[in-house]
């Protein structure tokens, strides 16, 4: 895929997000995630790892914290990985996340 085609296919609500600076360095992006404890699914972009291809549906580690910045979520996995939810799935997105982190 070239860079163009690979922009393309980036939603722009993913693509504005990727340009931020969060201060920590962010494994992967979300779009229409699903909070499902103890885990997050979506579909996944700009991940730095290599693991995943652009657009697929993935489902994150065990989730060990979560933290706000500029109005996203940012949630970090038992295995270190730290992943910027961009968008919540309709009727997927809880946004007070009652999680217990120990």
């Amino acid at each position: 895929m070239t860079e163009r085609q690979r922009a393309l296919s980036i939603p722009p609500a993913v693509a504005m997000a990727m340009e931020m600076d969060f201060g920590v360095p962010i494994t992967a992006f979300l779009f229409a995630a699903v909070d499902s404890p103890p885990i997050l699914m979506g579909t996944v972009y700009g991940d730095k790892t290599g693991r995943f291809r652009e657009g697929a549906s993935i489902r994150t580690s065990r989730i060990t914290n979560v933290s706000f910045i500029d109005g996203y979520s940012l949630f970090q996995t038992v295995g270190g990985s730290l992943y910027v939810v961009v968008s919540w799935a309709i009727g997927g997105g809880n946004i007070y996340m009652n999680r217990i982190y120990h």
